[in-house]
């Protein structure tokens, strides 16, 4: 049993000598193949973002009234709507489609999924058809 323990002992020593003299820790050379992993994929999702906002086309636009006549409807239907605002960026980006179900109305404002968007910014709107 001694002679067990003088084993773990010289064990521990041996360990503990190549930890403080010989072991070279790489820092944090030995996570960056996560960090480019992870990067990359970012990266991926950015391009895939930025080329769908490029690449959006203008919708045909649409009178308020046949727009609202859909929005009253698909709300009393509960039916989804996909709408685009009137709104273009200074750099040519037409804003996105947004798809989602028309919760509400008030004077001036439609209320889709968590969204308010002025009625009078809308420039066409059609049911959602997946």
């Amino acid at each position: 049993m001694e002679e067990m323990l003088l084993d773990d002992e010289e064990y521990l020593q041996r360990a503990k000598f190549y930890f403080e003299h010989d072991y070279k820790d790489r820092g944090m050379v030995k996570w960056n193949g996560y960090y480019l992993s992870d990067h990359t994929q970012d990266v991926a999702e950015y391009s895939a973002d930025r080329s769908k906002e490029m690449n959006q086309k203008a919708m045909p636009e649409m009178p308020l009234e046949d727009i609202s006549r859909i929005l009253f409807e698909a709300y009393s239907k509960n039916l989804q709507v996909q709408i685009q605002e009137r709104s273009q960026a200074v750099n040519g980006i037409v804003p996105p489609i947004i798809i989602g179900f028309v919760k509400g109305f008030d004077e001036e404002n439609v209320y889709i999924g968590d969204r308010k968007i002025g009625l009078d910014s809308l420039l066409w709107s059609d049911y959602f058809q997946k």
